[in-house]
C-alpha cells in the first residue's frame, strides 16, 4: 500500500506541518511507499487528490480544514481511493463525525491504520468549484455569519466558534436576518416565504461546533434539512444556546424535513455557505449519492 499525505501549509496558522514529525516517525522503520505534497493554491488539493486516484493504490490523508477535506472529497469522488483527516483548520467539523474529536492523541498511526467507512455526498448542480458537499451547505443568517467572521479571521486571527458568533452578532446589527426562499424536496414545495436560516446536511457540524440537525447521519441516503423560519430577536437569542448543543428539536418554527433532492430559489442574490467557503446565488439544486467518498475512520484510543 502506498500513502499520500497532502499538506496545506497555511491552514490554521500552519498547524499542518506538525503533523510532519509524527509521519516520518511512523515509517521510519517500515517498508510502505509515502510521499508528502504541499498544495500552493486554491484547488491543488482537488486537483493533487484526482491525480493520484487515477494512478489508483493509494491512501491519501489530507492535513488542512474542512475547506481543504472536500476539496479532496472532490477529487476522489467516483474513485476507490480512501481519504484520511489530519485536521489542522479553524472548525475541523467533519472530522468530528468521524471520531471523538476530544481524543486526538496518536492521530497520525490511528488514521494511517484506521478503517475505511463509505460517506454519502450532496452532489451540487451549477457549481463551477464544488461538484460535492460532504458535510453541510447553508443559506440565510449562518451564511452572513461565516461570511463576515473571516473578517475577524484575518485581522485578529480568531477562529472556530469565537469567529463565528461575532459575524452572528454583526450580521443581527446589520439586520442580515429574513430571506425570501422557496424550498422544495423531492418535487413538493415545503416552503416558501421569509426564513432565519436553511442548512442542508449530511454531516453533523459546521461553524466551528453548532449542530443544526442533531440526528443526521452521513449514510442513510438522504439530505437532512433545519429550517428557521422568521422570527424577532427575543427568539434569537432564547434559541441560539440550544442550537450550539443541538437541543434546539420541538421548538416551534423550526422544522426538520429531508429528502433525496432539494431545490433552494430565491430572487434575491443570497449567500450560500459550502464548506465555509461564501457564493452567491439566486439558486441551489442538490441531491444526494450514497456511499460515494471512501473515507478512513482512525481506529480508537
Amino acid at each position: 500500500m502506498k500513502h499520500l499525505f497532502i499538506i496545506n501549509p497555511m491552514s490554521g496558522n500552519k498547524k499542518a506541518m506538525e503533523y510532519l514529525p509524527d509521519i516520518e516517525n511512523y515509517f521510519k522503520d517500515k517498508h510502505d511507499e509515502y510521499s508528502i505534497v504541499y498544495t500552493k493554491y486554491p484547488m491543488h488539493a482537488k486537483e493533487i487528490c484526482q491525480e493520484y486516484a487515477k494512478k489508483g493504490g493509494y491512501r491519501t490523508y489530507i492535513a488542512g480544514g474542512d475547506g481543504s477535506v472536500n476539496e479532496a472529497a472532490n477529487g476522489v469522488a467516483g474513485y476507490d481511493t480512501p481519504i484520511g483527516i489530519l485536521p489542522a483548520g479553524s472548525g475541523n467539523d467533519f472530522i468530528k463525525c468521524l471520531m471523538d474529536y476530544t481524543k486526538k492523541t496518536d492521530l497520525v498511526r490511528r488514521t494511517i491504520e484506521g478503517e475505511v467507512i463509505k460517506v454519502d455526498a450532496i452532489k451540487l448542480f451549477d457549481e463551477e468549484k464544488f461538484n460535492y458537499c460532504i458535510n453541510i451547505l447553508s443559506l440565510g443568517v449562518d451564511a452572513e455569519a461565516a461570511y463576515i467572521s473571516t473578517y475577524y479571521t484575518r485581522k485578529y486571527g480568531i477562529t472556530g466558534v469565537p469567529a463565528y458568533l461575532l459575524g452572528f452578532f454583526k450580521a443581527l446589527n446589520q439586520k442580515k436576518t429574513r430571506f425570501n426562499i422557496k424550498i422544495t424536496i423531492d418535487g413538493v414545495v415545503v416552503h416558501d416565504g421569509f426564513v432565519m436560516l436553511a442548512a442542508c446536511t449530511n454531516g453533523r457540524y459546521y461553524g466551528g461546533g453548532f449542530i443544526p440537525v442533531p440526528h443526521t447521519s452521513f449514510s442513510d441516503g438522504v439530505i437532512d434539512m433545519c429550517i428557521v423560519e422568521d422570527k424577532n430577536l427575543a427568539f434569537v437569542f432564547a434559541v441560539l444556546p440550544k442550537y450550539m448543543k443541538g437541543k434546539h428539536a420541538g421548538i416551534e418554527g423550526i422544522k426538520f424535513p429531508k429528502g433525496k433532492s432539494i431545490s433552494l430559489e430565491s430572487e434575491d442574490m443570497l449567500k450560500v455557505n459550502i464548506e465555509g467557503e461564501i457564493v452567491e446565488r439566486k439558486s441551489v439544486r442538490m441531491e444526494i449519492v450514497p456511499g460515494l467518498i471512501n473515507f478512513i475512520k482512525p481506529k480508537d484510543l
